[in-house]
C-alpha cells in the first residue's frame, strides 16, 4: 500500500505504508489513504494568523447531526475557562474536545485539530463555535485560526464516547 504525501500543498511524494511517519504528517480528513506533511512551526512565531477564514465543510454524514447535539457539546460538556485544556493529537492537552450524542453514541464534536502546537482554552473554542455559526455554517464547519494549520473544527462522530 502506498500513502500519497502532499509537501506544502505543492509537490507530492509517495512513500510505503510500512514506513515510519514524522508527527508532522497527518491523515487528511477526506481520504485516510492520503496524508499532508505539518511542517514544525517556530516556536517564537504568533500563532494568530494573518486572516481567519471559515468553511462550512464535514465529513459526508454532517447533514445528519442534529445541531442541538453540537449546542449541547459546546454548551454543557465543554470545559468554559480561560485555561489551555483542549489541544490537537499529540499537544499534551488533556483533551482535544468535546463530543455529544442525541439517543445514541454518534453525536456532534467540537474540536481541535492542527499540528502538536495546537492549543485553545474553552472560552476560545465556545466563541470558534458562534463565530463558524455566524458565518452561515449550519451544521458542521471549521475556524482556521493559526498559519501553523490550527483549526476548530465542528463535524460528524460516529462514537462520541471513546475521545475527550
Amino acid at each position: 500500500m502506498l500513502f500519497c504525501i502532499s509537501i506544502l500543498m505543492a509537490s507530492v511524494a509517495t512513500i510505503n505504508a510500512d514506513q515510519v511517519l514524522p508527527s508532522s504528517v497527518l491523515p487528511l480528513e477526506d481520504n485516510p489513504d492520503t496524508v499532508q506533511v505539518i511542517p514544525d512551526p517556530v516556536t517564537s512565531v504568533d500563532a494568530e494568523p494573518t486572516e481567519i477564514r471559515y468553511d462550512c465543510r464535514g465529513s459526508t454524514m454532517c447533514p445528519t447531526i442534529h445541531v442541538k447535539a453540537c449546542d449541547e457539546a459546546v454548551n454543557s460538556k465543554l470545559i468554559r475557562d480561560d485555561n489551555v485544556n483542549y489541544g490537537a493529537i499529540r499537544s499534551g492537552m488533556p483533551r482535544v474536545g468535546e463530543c455529544y450524542g442525541i439517543a445514541s453514541d454518534y453525536g456532534c464534536g467540537v474540536l481541535i485539530q492542527g499540528p502538536k502546537n495546537c492549543t485553545r482554552t474553552g472560552n476560545d473554542m465556545w466563541w470558534d463555535y458562534q463565530e463558524i455559526r455566524s458565518n452561515g455554517c449550519h451544521h458542521c464547519g471549521h475556524k482556521y485560526w493559526s498559519d501553523w494549520g490550527c483549526k476548530t473544527t465542528i463535524d460528524y462522530f460516529p462514537v462520541c464516547g471513546i475521545w475527550h
